[in-house]
């Protein structure tokens, strides 16, 4: 058994863990959002996090083989994931502190383009491999972004209200 699978998943569960740390503490206020050094670090966190992943699924000690139309699909929703993400993040051109509510491009069809880009890379990366501990590993990651998403929701409906209330009701996740 390769211990650099496990190496990596630790690397990704201490991630994970990190990131909603910083996502409570960001709730309750404490968190300085304008500290510079403290968005390098979560943004350093989540590069580790997504090279963990990437890493750790080729290397799954409970390969499974998947029909070849199940790698390929994997592949797409990892294509998808990976598009969703970059281009709300280009659209965002920032992570934090962003003064306005976004409702346009990407953010008029998806609400969190960003968050379903990382399911879709988990899902997909995950298939393509026929990685089944790190597909289980990977509902973990999906439960943390779902709680990631609803700890935003809950920030974005206290800052814009109704507005915010309105687009969630004619945009999806």
């Amino acid at each position: 058994m390769n211990n650099n699978y496990f190496i990596f998943l630790g690397l990704f569960v201490v991630c994970l863990a990190s990131r909603t740390i910083y996502e409570l503490f960001k709730k309750t206020g404490k968190v300085n959002l304008e500290s510079k050094p403290l968005f390098a670090a979560i943004f350093l966190t989540m590069c580790l996090l997504w090279v963990s992943w990437f890493c750790m699924c080729p290397l799954d000690p409970l390969k499974l083989t998947l029909p070849e139309t199940v790698g390929i699909i994997g592949l797409l929703l990892f294509a998808l994931g990976w598009l969703l993400a970059v281009g709300a993040l280009v659209q965002l051109k920032g992570l934090e502190n962003i003064d306005h509510l976004i409702t346009s491009g990407l953010f008029s069809l998806v609400r969190h383009p960003m968050y379903t880009g990382f399911i879709l890379w988990i899902l997909g990366w995950s298939l393509y491999h026929g990685a089944a501990a790190s597909f289980l590993a990977g509902l973990v990651g999906i439960g943390n972004i779902l709680y990631w998403r609803h700890l935003e929701d809950t920030r974005l409906e206290s800052t814009y209200g109704e507005d915010y209330r309105r687009y969630r009701k004619r945009t999806r996740f």
